[in-house]
């Protein structure tokens, strides 16, 4: 394993353990705020009666994914030297969700947070919003799916351990189930969410404490 300040690694692990939480947070307000409706009529109506809820899902999606850029590059660091081509592959995945998400909070933002003063007032736009949000996010939770597979796999010798490879296994399973909130429902989802943040603690504080 290449040598890297000590300070790189707990930098990762907080940042690790910090994005998984930001992650469940904005499963929680999910959950409490509910599925989108179908037509845009509802939807401009939703997004008005939850926009509190909404606007703080909105702001912990984004935090969650921009502190995936220091996690990532501690955690390539940590797997570089074993079994370079899969934690290239696995990190390399992760690493193109990130911005996806900011992307897709940039438009969901749009829903709830004016820009001088416009708002989304039509239900034909308010329902691309939240197709083109939605439709996102079953692909970054796809692309995560696999990714948490490859790397609990390249992580099952070292300093991880094979705990972390059934965790991994477990929630990448999650990860592609929950990519289709809309046929599991909204409980099992946050169960997936929670897997997903079991996983990103889990590795945080492996990295957090390594020497």
């Amino acid at each position: 394993m290449p040598r890297q300040p000590k300070g790189s690694y707990r930098l990762g692990g907080a940042a690790f353990i910090a994005s998984g939480l930001l992650f469940l947070l904005r499963g929680f307000l999910d959950l409490i705020a509910g599925p989108p409706p179908s037509s845009g009529a509802e939807i401009l109506a939703w997004t008005s009666s939850q926009a509190p809820l909404l606007a703080i899902a909105n702001e912990a999606l984004f935090f969650a994914a921009m502190l995936m850029v220091p996690a990532v590059i501690a955690l390539y660091s940590s797997l570089a030297g074993t079994r370079k081509a899969t934690s290239d592959a696995a990190c390399g995945l992760m690493a193109v969700v990130a911005p996806v998400l900011a992307v897709l909070c940039i438009v969901h933002g749009r829903l709830v947070y004016p820009v001088y003063g416009i708002r989304i007032s039509t239900p034909d736009v308010a329902a691309l919003v939240v197709a083109i949000f939605y439709g996102g996010l079953h692909a970054t939770g796809l692309l995560l799916g696999v990714a948490t597979l490859v790397l609990s796999l390249a992580m099952r010798r070292g300093i991880y351990g094979r705990w972390i490879l059934y965790l991994g296994m477990a929630t990448s399973a999650a990860d592609l189930v929950g990519a289709y909130p809309y046929l599991i429902g909204p409980v099992a989802t946050l169960f997936c969410h929670v897997l997903f943040t079991a996983w990103f603690v889990a590795v945080g504080a492996v990295l957090y404490k390594m020497r």
